[in-house]
């Protein structure tokens, strides 16, 4: 597993906010295969760290979140 700081620069993402965003638009757009790489990739730390992402800032935050959260 990479750090998310290593993960996002891969992506071309500025910032690991961004890495967190795209896991949300991909489950937005449907690409629940391309959520669990990415989810996966991630550190259980990280993983945590998106959860409370989406906590904090999605209004629909309950069927992204529940999605992540059973990836657990």
């Amino acid at each position: 597993m990479k750090n998310l700081k290593t993960l996002a620069k891969n992506l071309d993402f500025s910032s690991e906010t961004e890495y967190f965003d795209y896991c949300i638009n991909s489950w937005v757009n449907g690409n629940f295969s391309q959520c669990r790489e990415l989810f996966f990739a991630m550190t259980k730390k990280d993983r945590k760290e998106l959860i409370t992402y989406i906590q904090g800032c999605y209004d629909y935050k309950h069927d992204v979140e529940k999605f992540y959260f059973n990836l657990f």
